[in-house]
């Protein structure tokens, strides 16, 4: 960690003093009667990256099968790709190849990266450890604790739904370090140990007989998993930071924001990144408001992902029940019991663990 913590420090500085020449003879800014001094100051404000954020970037560039297709993977022009890529090949680290193949020459880095996955690879490594066929559109916790607490709002996602946050966590996830599940009925901590064992999850829940399934199965696999019962409505900051955070929460307004707020007080100043998993059940236009919150606690949104995390058929609930025998004067009752009983929008964010002073006007053509 030590060595990575050295090497980001190097390209703070790498950056810091070519960027602001270069930005200087850009489109509109080479109109602009700036200051080589001021277009410091901007970069450090707007254009200065965390430490994971920096770390994800050396991760996704060694793993690249072509570097430029990281242009449209960062939502990002050519230039801070440029400067990855020159950094790295300065301090020895990559080798460039002339048909944008990398080889990394310091291999020992590798034991701090988890690998990105897609979901059939996820799916196959999962059903060779667990020795079974999944169905992927069964409840998530259907293989090992098929049980529901109405009590704390329990209800696990589709299985489906839960590889695919996997694939979400592992595409962001820069290092095999400390990261947190706030609850977990879904047992997505269990999948993700399971597909990528050298990350170390920590899993906090109000449920001690759910903690205690997640400890059974963790012995047996040898995962590294660790439990802790809490209520995160009493609690406000363990005694550890993290790298990121996952959670499904009550779906209303209050339950989500305190939810995050026990979230981000575990983030620490390396920065992080956050899975939210939300329906618009309780929330409805509120939904701008926490857009709001999301603002205050320095949450950047790197993706809303629709259509990709849903809760199958059951019954939990009083209104469910109600809302069933409605149904049943239109359709089937297997049809109505195979369809989606909820959706939800997994929300990516980045937390920049630095303030960022808000930005004066900006010229329209002026690429700064």
């Amino acid at each position: 960690m030590t060595q990575l913590k050295k090497l980001y420090k190097k390209f703070s500085i790498f950056k810091e003093n070519l960027y602001p020449k270069d930005l200087k003879g850009w489109f509109g800014v080479d109109k602009l009667k700036v200051t080589l001094k001021d277009i410091k100051k901007i970069v450090k404000n707007y254009y200065h990256d965390s430490f994971l954020h920096f770390i994800k970037k050396v991760r996704d560039l060694i793993f690249a099968q072509n570097i430029f297709l990281l242009v449209k993977e960062w939502s990002e022009d050519q230039w801070p790709l440029f400067y990855l890529v020159s950094f790295l090949k300065k301090e020895k680290i990559i080798e460039v190849k002339k048909d944008g193949k990398i080889k990394l020459l310091k291999k020992e880095l590798l034991k701090f990266f988890p690998r990105k996955r897609n979901e059939k690879e996820i799916q196959k490594i999962i059903e060779k450890k667990l020795k079974t066929k999944l169905n992927l559109e069964a409840f998530s916790n259907s293989l090992f604790y098929r049980k529901v607490v109405a009590q704390y709002d329990q209800f696990p996602i589709s299985l489906s739904s839960a590889i695919f946050i996997v694939k979400k966590i592992l595409d962001y996830l820069p290092l095999n370090k400390k990261f947190l599940f706030i609850g977990d009925d879904d047992f997505i901590s269990v999948y993700l140990s399971l597909t990528e064992p050298k990350v170390e999850s920590v899993v906090v829940d109000i449920d001690e007989k759910l903690l205690e399934k997640i400890r059974e199965i963790s012995r047996k696999f040898h995962l590294k998993i660790k439990t802790k019962k809490l209520d995160i409505r009493k609690m406000k900051k363990m005694n550890e930071n993290f790298i990121g955070f996952s959670s499904n929460p009550v779906y209303t307004f209050e339950g989500i924001k305190a939810f995050l707020n026990f979230g981000m007080n575990q983030l620490g100043k390396d920065g992080g990144f956050v899975f939210l998993s939300v329906s618009d059940e309780a929330i409805g236009n509120r939904i701008l408001f926490l857009e709001e919150f999301f603002v205050k606690k320095r949450l950047k949104i790197k993706e809303v992902i629709r259509e990709k995390v849903y809760y199958p058929f059951e019954m939990v609930h009083p209104e469910d029940k109600i809302l069933f025998e409605r149904w049943k004067k239109f359709f089937n009752e297997n049809f109505i019991k195979s369809s989606p009983m909820i959706g939800a929008s997994l929300w990516i964010f980045e937390y920049v663990p630095f303030n960022i002073p808000k930005p004066k006007k900006q010229l329209f053509y002026a690429y700064l």
